[in-house]
């Protein structure tokens, strides 16, 4: 009988709601067989209701001892009834116990599924990736951060226990794998950083990883920012070609860094202290207060310094000029042109890349609607 097989199969597989069909089922019988036995012979048991009563504590062994069996059959009854309700709700809280214990085991191996949204998406792992973390926790109300790698497990643990308290969940697997992207709900990510993945060993082909995982990001949620980090300036075309929101190069600024050491002494070490995760000022982006609108940046240094804090610059909100279907892949000379002149003329050819930076900008420069301030704070 296929309909009877197909009813086993289901309990089978959803155990906790048989458990519970069954102890509803033998409520009901118990209550009714009960009232049957008892009714106009127990002064107690004035209503079926009461009948259910009694199944029910009887079933969770409370027995308060408003109502008992007296005749001879509603006592062999409620020992049956008392028996299979020890069996059954043992079997219910051994059932929910395992659910807890098998759910928090998937969270910790990073099986589970994330069921969050506007979160933060960390694929890969490095050194630099705490730095990562450290500096997105910083914020007043900050997002839940999912990384992707496929560290050891006590790696993981020890990852986790440093930022205990943080919102800051694991999921185990390949980030350029579909599968594990939607694990990890992209869909409704609100961003996506991609760093060399150390986790799996780093090889010459740790940006190709970084790559196909911009592409395949981009082809399941074309929306979402993707941000990645490369470490040959060569790859730099092709996170172009995946249409990446923006990218930084490994020791793209070294040599300049270095060469500040020499003449500026005093350059490198301010940078370092505004890009520390830990350093008491920092760089940040803010809106400007409704009572800047229309004024100049000088009112803005004004206002700022007055609360302790330097405006250094602005970011202004673009809509963006594609171009990157056009391009060729190793960027000929008059690509370069082509790309040169737009960024002269304050236009972006990367289809994500929406803001234009403009530092120190003059004192007379009015702050529209769609300027933000580069404030140090």
């Amino acid at each position: 009988m296929q309909w009877l097989r197909q009813i086993i199969f289901f309990l089978r597989r959803n155990l906790l709601l048989s458990i519970i069909g069954l102890i509803f089922l033998i409520s009901l019988t118990g209550a009714y067989l009960f009232y049957l036995v008892e009714a106009h012979r127990n002064p107690a048991l004035h209503s079926f209701g009461q009948a259910i009563w009694w199944t029910l504590v009887s079933i969770t062994t409370v027995g308060y001892g408003d109502v008992v069996p007296i005749t001879g059959a509603g006592k062999v009854l409620g020992v049956l009834i008392i028996f299979t309700g020890v069996a059954l709700v043992s079997m219910f809280t051994a059932t929910v116990s395992s659910i807890f214990v098998a759910q928090k085991l998937k969270e910790e191996r990073g099986l589970k599924k994330i069921v969050e949204s506007n979160h933060i998406i960390l694929c890969g792992w490095n050194p630099q990736a705490e730095q990562i973390l450290e500096v997105i926790f910083r914020a007043a109300q900050p997002p839940l951060v999912v990384f992707i790698n496929q560290l050891p497990d006590d790696r993981v643990q020890d990852i986790l226990f440093k930022f205990k308290g943080k919102p800051l969940q694991f999921i185990r697997g390949d980030f350029a794998q579909e599968e594990i992207l939607n694990r990890a709900n992209l869909r409704k990510a609100r961003a996506v950083i991609i760093i060399p993945d150390a986790s799996s060993g780093m090889t010459a082909s740790t940006d190709e990883k970084t790559i196909l995982t911009a592409f395949s990001v981009k082809a399941l949620q074309p929306k979402v920012k993707v941000f990645a980090h490369i470490l040959d300036k060569d790859n730099e075309a092709y996170l172009k070609k995946a249409q990446v929101d923006n990218y930084i190069v490994s020791d793209a600024y070294a040599g300049v860094l270095m060469g500040e050491m020499v003449l500026e002494p005093g350059v490198p070490q301010a940078i370092q202290t505004l890009l520390s995760a830990s350093g008491t000022s920092r760089l940040v982006q803010v809106e400007v207060p409704a009572e800047l609108r229309g004024k100049t940046f000088a009112d803005a240094l004004s206002y700022f310094r007055k609360q302790g804090q330097l405006p250094i610059g602005i970011v202004r909100q673009q809509e963006p000029l594609s171009l990157s279907n056009i391009l060729s892949e190793d960027y000929s000379y008059l690509d370069e042109f082509i790309e040169r002149k737009f960024r002269e003329a304050g236009r972006s050819m990367r289809k994500g890349e929406h803001v234009d930076v403009q530092l120190n900008p003059p004192d007379d420069l009015i702050l529209e609607k769609d300027v933000s301030l580069i404030v140090i704070g």
